[in-house]
């Protein structure tokens, strides 16, 4: 855990220079987390959303490479859920950024993947339909794994109330994802 502190410490160094010209902003949709009036965004908290973001980014292209070639009901399920939870904390905390900095433009971050994969869309567009599915649960586990602990890493550091609800949200979210990729029966992906 201490290590994920100081690495999302190291990420916020990085990139303090999108950070430091931001403005505090009460976050629109306060009421969507339940969590009362907000404080500001800024500071850690604008750096651990631009890099959650772009870490949804790279799963949102992960689960649309092929959703037909889904083999299985239930994790075709999971996909679907997975997209439309991510796709909203997404459009949710882009809303957030812009609001704190209107200069950024919508400038994104690079993310690197977890597995050290160059392009885990490519690897799953290359895989056989026969092992799709495993693939695709190897690809998507350990994204889902670092996700949680981004998430939790910063619930010791969020100061605005609601950033603290979507990384404790994202945190449970992304470990009950986990728990269920980990139940599914799949076959073991192809070379």
């Amino acid at each position: 855990m201490r290590c994920l502190a100081v690495a999302l410490v190291v990420v916020s160094l990085s990139l303090a220079g999108c950070a430091a010209a931001t403005r505090p902003v009460d976050p629109p949709h306060p009421a969507a987390t339940g969590s009362g009036p907000p404080a500001a965004v800024s500071g850690l908290d604008l750096v651990f959303l631009h890099t959650m973001t772009a870490h949804q980014d790279r799963t949102l292209a992960i689960l649309r490479v092929a959703p037909e070639r889904i083999r299985q009901p239930a994790l075709r399920t999971l996909v679907a859920a997975v997209e439309a939870t991510e796709a909203d904390e997404v459009a949710r905390a882009r809303e957030w950024i812009r609001a704190a900095d209107p200069e950024s433009g919508g400038h994104r971050h690079e993310h690197p993947g977890p597995t050290g994969d160059a392009d885990p869309v490519a690897r799953l567009r290359g895989t056989p339909a026969a092992g799709y599915d495993a693939a695709l649960v190897a690809v998507l586990a350990p994204q889902q794994r670092q996700a949680a602990e981004l998430a939790r890493a910063h619930l010791a550091l969020a100061v605005s109330p609601v950033v603290r609800d979507l990384a404790r949200r994202i945190d449970e979210s992304r470990t009950a994802q986990l728990r269920l990729l980990a139940a599914l029966p799949v076959a073991r992906p192809t070379p």
